[in-house]
C-alpha cells in the first residue's frame, strides 16, 4: 500500500511551480488532491499533467483570500472525496519591492495572500481534520524568513510570520492535528524564471551558493511534504524543514 493511499489532500496555488509539484507527489504516493487555484486558466493541463500519471485529482478555483471561496472550495472537497485528512498551504506571492517603495497597500496585499490566508484554509478545514485519522496541516514558507536579499519587501515578513503561525497552530490543534512547514530555496519554477532577466546568469550565481550544485525543483517540495503528511513523521509536528540545498548553512562563496 502507497503512504497516502486514499487520503484527500488540498494544496493551495497548485495549478503550476510548487503546489503542482507538491501535488504531483502526493498523488505519486496514493493522495486524492485537490487544487485549490486561483487561475482558471491553468485548469486544463494542471489535470491533464496528473491524471496522464494516474492521479485523482479535483481542480477547484479558490480566492484563498476570501473566506467564502475557501469555505466553498471545502464544502466541493467534501462533496467529491467525503473529507480532508491533509492541507497544504502553498499560495504565495513575490514582489521585488525596495523599501522606500513599501506602501501600506503592497505590504497589506503580501501578509494577505501569504499569510492571512492561511488562516483561513486552517478555519474552513479544521471541522473535517479533526474527523480524520491522519490529519497534517504542512505550511509553505521560504529560506527568506531566516535571511534575504535587498529589494524584497514585505516578502521576508509574510514569510517568517508563516514560521510563528505553525508554531502557534502546532500547539493549539495538538494533540490530534500534526502542523509543520516546508522552507523552500532556490527552487526553479516558471515564476522564477519570468523574474530574472537572464536565467542561465541567474543559475550559475545561485550554484555559488548551494553545496549541492544544483537549484530545486519541485518535487523536491513535494517530497519533503509527503513525508510530513505521513504516518513516518507521526511525531513530528511544530518544525520546519529547510529544502535549500544547504545553501542556508554557507555564510558565503569561497571561490
Amino acid at each position: 500500500m502507497k503512504p497516502l493511499e486514499n487520503r484527500i489532500a488540498i494544496v493551495t496555488g497548485a495549478g503550476t511551480g510548487i503546489g503542482l509539484g507538491i501535488a504531483r507527489v502526493l498523488g505519486a504516493r496514493g493522495a486524492k488532491v485537490v487544487l485549490a487555484e486561483l487561475d482558471e486558466t491553468l485548469r486544463e493541463t494542471a489535470l491533464e499533467s496528473l491524471k496522464a500519471e494516474n492521479i485523482d485529482a479535483l481542480f477547484v478555483q479558490t480566492d484563498v483570500t476570501d473566506p467564502a471561496s475557501v469555505a466553498a472550495m471545502v464544502e466541493h472537497t467534501i462533496a467529491t472525496f467525503g473529507g480532508v485528512d491533509i492541507l497544504v498551504n502553498n499560495v504565495g506571492i513575490t514582489y521585488r519591492q525596495p523599501f522606500s517603495d513599501l506602501t501600506a497597500e503592497s505590504f497589506s496585499k503580501i501578509m494577505d495572500i501569504n499569510l492571512t490566508s492561511m488562516v483561513h484554509c486552517v478555519l474552513a478545514c479544521q471541522p473535517h481534520l479533526l474527523k480524520s485519522d491522519h490529519p497534517a496541516i504542512v505550511n509553505i514558507t521560504s529560506v527568506n524568513a531566516y535571511s534575504t536579499i535587498k529589494g524584497m519587501g514585505a516578502y521576508p515578513a509574510s514569510k517568517a510570520g508563516i514560521i510563528g503561525l505553525t508554531q502557534s497552530l502546532a500547539l493549539d490543534l495538538a494533540p490530534h492535528i500534526r502542523v509543520n512547514a516546508v522552507a523552500p530555496g532556490v527552487i526553479l519554477t516558471e515564476t522564477w524564471s519570468k523574474q530574472v532577466a537572464d536565467v542561465d546568469a541567474a543559475m550559475s550565481n545561485r550554484l555559488r551558493y548551494i553545496p549541492r550544485k544544483r537549484v530545486g525543483e519541485p518535487e523536491d517540495i513535494g517530497k519533503a511534504v509527503a513525508f510530513l503528511a505521513s504516518d513516518d513523521a507521526d511525531f513530528i509536528t511544530g518544525i520546519v524543514i529547510r529544502v535549500d540545498g544547504g545553501m542556508s548553512v554557507q555564510l558565503y562563496a569561497d571561490d
